[in-house]
């Protein structure tokens, strides 16, 4: 049974979290809170001995940490994301361009932010005032200007169309009247009061833009070599060809997050989806991790003796559970998972290490140790343990404990962990 060490040298150092992305070059561009550093991949590329023009592996790309960092160090990069938003976002970070010529297409998309269009999400769900929950993320002033932005940047060669796309976007979110808290977006006190105006819009590109561009020549990119597939991963590593020397990796935690419907915004605005029905298809391509979607039920529930543990003591809680479906949800997580590390097993050179962060959980009262179970599920899966370090230890949320009896509340310490595989024994590993 794997052992955790609480003395990871890495442990409370920031390396699990996003929270200083907002001042790297390039990776600043856009901030997605559930990131990882750089200095994680920096950290494991070092350890590993990874050497330019080995292969980087990241079946869950999300915001591009991975993919940027791998650049930067010369690596050739494959990686996956289902998001198809999240997957313009890391195709964009490590894009090449002219800081001279983005700054003289901006001065276009600023110019056609003064001749506003009917935007096609106006009376769509939450997106502007009139609709059945008396709140709105825009004005509509905001989304018909935002929309005649975008327009400008599809008639654009793609270096600069994709660069002004994503500055125009996080424009339009700096001037949401919802802000992200948690796992969902919160709308302010008296945010009515507070709406932005499409002068805040210009103001909001402006600052972005001039990022984006005295990055391009702060941080160039040459000789980027990287692939980026839009995707379910659980089906993509299936069919990839590409061996890896390292993969780097953070798949979604089980906490019943839908990842897909926090960024709902962003998709909608670039036009990545188009309908409900195109977000739901997205959704259900995601690995299991949430009730929010009708997916399919798990077959596999042999996991090893921790899941057994767990699962087993959550359903005799089952009426504490704040939705039946929990228990469910947890075996379809681990399945997913299994998968991804069968296949990543198969895809793996003799010297190949694998990288992977996760979240413990906890549901009734009784802690899910996610990285102690992938630690046996990897094993099952013909990978040679490691270690599994601690990185930090995290607050328990409400759903924890909700709907515990008084007399069996209690906090569950929650922690980021490294999960560290090794394709061949260490000592024993070659090309």
């Amino acid at each position: 049974m794997a052992q955790l060490n609480s003395d990871f040298p890495l442990r409370d150092q920031g390396v699990s979290n996003a929270l200083e992305i907002d001042s790297l070059s390039r990776h600043r561009w856009y901030f997605v809170k559930e990131g990882f550093s750089p200095k994680l991949v920096e950290q494991a590329i070092a350890t590993d001995g990874v050497c330019p023009g080995e292969c980087l592996l990241d079946p869950f790309s999300g915001g591009g940490t991975s993919a940027l960092a791998a650049v930067m160090h010369g690596l050739r990069f494959t990686g996956f994301e289902v998001n198809p938003f999240l997957r313009f976002l890391s195709r964009t970070k490590i894009q090449k361009g002219s800081e001279l010529r983005l700054r003289r297409a901006a001065l276009t998309v600023l110019r056609r932010l003064e001749r506003p269009v009917d935007s096609p999400l106006e009376g769509f769900s939450t997106f502007t005032k009139g609709n059945r929950w008396n709140r709105w993320l825009f004005p509509t002033s905001v989304l018909r200007s935002f929309e005649s932005g975008r327009r400008a940047t599809a008639e654009m060669p793609h270096s600069e169309g994709s660069l002004l796309r994503l500055a125009l976007i996080g424009a339009a979110m700096d001037c949401c009247n919802a802000v992200r808290d948690g796992k969902c977006l919160r709308y302010p006190k008296k945010w009515e009061s507070g709406e932005s105006t499409v002068d805040d819009l210009s103001t909001r590109f402006k600052i972005r833009t001039d990022m984006i561009a005295t990055d391009l020549t702060l941080t160039p990119l040459v000789g980027a070599e990287a692939t980026l597939l839009e995707g379910d991963a659980r089906q993509l590593i299936k069919k990839t060809k590409n061996k890896f020397r390292i993969c780097i990796t953070s798949p979604p935690y089980l906490n019943s997050f839908d990842y897909s419907d926090v960024y709902r915004p962003e998709l909608f605005l670039g036009n990545f989806v188009g309908s409900t029905k195109a977000l739901m298809k997205v959704r259900l391509k995601t690995v299991r991790s949430h009730v929010q979607a009708q997916w399919r039920n798990p077959t596999v529930h042999e996991f090893g003796v921790l899941y057994e543990r767990a699962i087993r003591a959550i359903r005799d809680r089952a009426s504490q559970l704040w939705d039946q479906r929990l228990p469910m949800m947890i075996q379809a997580y681990f399945e997913d998972l299994q998968g991804v590390l069968r296949g990543l097993r198969r895809r793996a050179q003799n010297n190949a290490s694998v990288w992977l962060v996760v979240s413990t959980s906890a549901y009734a009262g009784v802690e899910v140790p996610v990285d102690l179970i992938l630690a046996e599920i990897a094993q099952q899966q013909g990978w040679f343990l490691r270690e599994v370090g601690v990185l930090r230890y995290l607050r328990s949320s409400s759903q924890h404990v909700q709907h515990v009896e008084d007399t069996g509340r209690k906090s569950i310490p929650l922690r980021e962990s490294v999960v560290i595989l090794d394709a061949a024994p260490r000592g024993t590993r070659s090309n």
